[in-house]
C-alpha cells in the first residue's frame, strides 16, 4: 500500500512540474523524474499516457494506436475550405515583426498540415490548427528547441484537443442514455404503481442513489418533489 501511495505521489509531482513548464514536458525530464523507481516500458507508459490525460504534452513520446492509422482522405466542408483559403492568405501575407513571429511563421503550414492529418468531419478545422498553434509557442518558448519536438509539441497539443472532445461527446452520450433510461422507468413504474413514484422508488428501480436519481431529473427539468407526490 505504501507503495502504491508513494508513486501516487510522485505521479501528482511530475503533473506539478509540468504545469510549472506551460503544460510541455519532454520525455527526458519523465524519465530523469522517475529514474530511481526503474519503471518498465509499460510502466512509463501509463505515467505518459496519464500526463496526456491530464494536458500535459510530452515530447518525444508516441501514444500507441493514436496517429498512424490508414484512414481515406477526409473531404472538407465548405466552413472548413473557407477557412483554410483565409487562414492560408493571411499567414503568407503576414510580415514578422519579431524573431517570435519569424519562428511561427515559418510553421504555420507545418500546423495546418498536421491538423489536416488529423482531421475528421466530427471536428472544425479551424479549431484543431488553433490547438497547433498554442503547442507551436508552447513549444517554441523552450530555449533551443529542436525541429522534432516543434512538431511534437504541435502534434500532441492537436491529439489533447480531439481526445478532449471525445471524451465531452462520450459523456454527453452517456447522460443522454441515463435520461431515456429515466423516462422508461418513470413510465413502467406510474403503469405498475397507477401513480407517480417517489424518489426512493424511482431510484430503487433504477438502481441508483437519489442524488444520482436527482441529478437526471434536474437535467429533464422534472421537480424530484412532485414525484414524491
Amino acid at each position: 500500500m505504501s507503495g502504491k501511495l508513494q508513486f501516487r505521489e510522485k505521479l501528482n509531482g511530475i503533473l506539478t512540474l509540468g504545469k510549472e513548464k506551460h503544460h510541455v514536458l519532454a520525455m527526458e525530464d519523465v524519465e530523469k523524474y522517475f529514474e530511481e523507481d526503474v519503471l518498465s516500458e509499460e510502466q512509463m507508459e501509463l505515467v505518459c499516457d496519464y500526463l496526456l490525460s491530464q494536458k500535459i504534452a510530452v515530447t518525444g513520446y508516441a501514444k500507441k494506436g493514436g496517429n498512424i492509422v490508414e484512414k481515406e482522405e477526409c473531404v472538407f466542408s465548405e466552413e472548413d475550405k473557407r477557412y483554410l483559403e483565409t487562414y492560408m492568405e493571411e499567414m503568407s501575407s503576414l510580415i514578422p515583426m519579431n524573431v517570435r513571429e519569424e519562428k511561427l511563421k515559418e510553421y504555420y503550414q507545418t500546423v495546418v498540415e498536421i491538423a489536416k492529418e488529423m482531421y475528421t468531419p466530427a471536428f472544425f478545422i479551424g479549431d484543431l490548427i488553433q490547438e497547433g498553434n498554442v503547442g507551436l509557442v508552447l513549444a517554441l518558448e523552450k530555449e533551443e528547441t529542436a525541429e522534432k519536438e516543434i512538431i511534437e509539441g504541435i502534434r500532441q497539443m492537436i491529439q489533447l484537443f480531439v481526445e478532449e472532445q471525445e471524451e465531452m461527446r462520450h459523456q454527453d452520450s452517456k447522460m443522454v442514455e441515463k435520461v431515456v433510461f429515466l423516462d422508461e422507468s418513470l413510465k413502467n413504474l406510474t403503469e405498475d404503481l397507477e401513480r407517480k413514484p417517489t424518489l426512493e422508488e424511482l431510484a430503487d428501480y433504477m438502481e441508483m442513489t437519489e442524488e444520482d436519481v436527482n441529478d437526471i431529473l434536474r437535467l429533464t427539468g422534472e421537480d424530484d418533489d412532485e414525484e414524491e407526490e
